[in-house]
């Protein structure tokens, strides 16, 4: 099992997929913390009100690390389909769980070095650009370690998906319809959990400006178990909690690293099985 794990993360190490995801990652952290900092000397006034922080640019392109999961992933374990490498490792002697295990184990590991390192370079430029950080330093590290546990779940799910799928080019398309789905879904529940539980019945524009109606009941907000079931997908699925970490809503991280532990659970079980019931030929 320990050559086994050494080699795949020889491989990847090779691989010029992974060193594509990293340095875009890189550089795109750099991007977007610049962007960011542009955007807002220029347009937010809060800039001088001195109450923008660290954390705006930190979790900035952490939704993205979803699609390199899922593009990085497929390519590496469907690279080793096409060219054999996992038949043969069966045929010296080698079992599926180790096969299987070394493949998760590996796949995370050069995951969470993207992330991590995006995270380290967009709290520099964030700590550069704002000097202010909106959580304590507990806190902070605590969404560092939801960050990490969200990274272990999407590898754990493309991990499961691409042993599943030994074609390469349908293991990625597959795997990119999935999380696009997984972010739609995300965005779905976030947009119905914003709706306020009041709106005004109208809205009119005049000479003078916005007139508006009457408060009213919004017959779109979600109250009660709908609004539980809603809140509870939305922090299970990997996408939901990028995206709430992204907009700071730091209101059930609380409860994150459970269900990041039960999407990898789940995902490494059905994977696993599946490979298992898998034909290598």
């Amino acid at each position: 099992m320990h050559k086994l794990l050494n080699a795949d993360l020889s491989r990847i190490k090779k691989e010029n997929i992974f060193w594509v995801c990293l340095i875009v990652m890189y550089i795109g952290s750099i991007v977007f913390g610049w962007m960011n900092f542009s955007t807002t000397l220029l347009y937010d006034e809060r800039f001088l009100q001195d109450t923008i922080y660290v954390e705006d640019i930190l979790f900035n392109l952490f939704p993205m690390m979803g699609a390199v999961c899922a593009v990085f992933i497929s390519l590496h374990i469907g690279t080793e389909y096409e060219h054999g490498t996992i038949r043969n490792k069966l045929a010296v002697g080698h079992t599926r769980l180790e096969l299987y295990t070394s493949n998760l184990i590996a796949c995370t590991a050069a995951s969470l070095v993207i992330c991590l390192g995006m995270l380290l370079i967009s709290g520099i430029f964030g700590y550069i650009f704002f000097k202010k950080f909106y959580l304590s330093l507990q806190e902070l590290s605590f969404m560092i370690l939801c960050c990490i546990l969200v990274t272990v779940a999407f590898s754990a799910i493309f991990v499961s998906l691409a042993t599943t799928i030994p074609n390469r080019a349908i293991s990625v398309t597959i795997s990119v319809v999935i999380f696009f789905v997984l972010v739609f879904v995300a965005s779905f529940i976030e947009t119905r959990l914003m709706e306020g539980q009041m709106t005004y019945e109208n809205m009119t524009i005049t000479m003078d400006g916005i007139q508006y109606g009457d408060l009213v009941e919004n017959p779109a907000y979600v109250s009660g178990i709908k609004r539980t079931v809603y809140e509870f997908i939305y922090d299970l699925l990997p996408t939901g909690q990028a995206k709430a970490m992204n907009g700071m809503n730091f209101d059930r991280c609380t409860r994150w690293p459970i269900t990041s532990a039960v999407v990898l659970v789940v995902s490494t079980v059905l994977g696993y099985y599946s490979f298992c019931k898998k034909d290598i030929k």
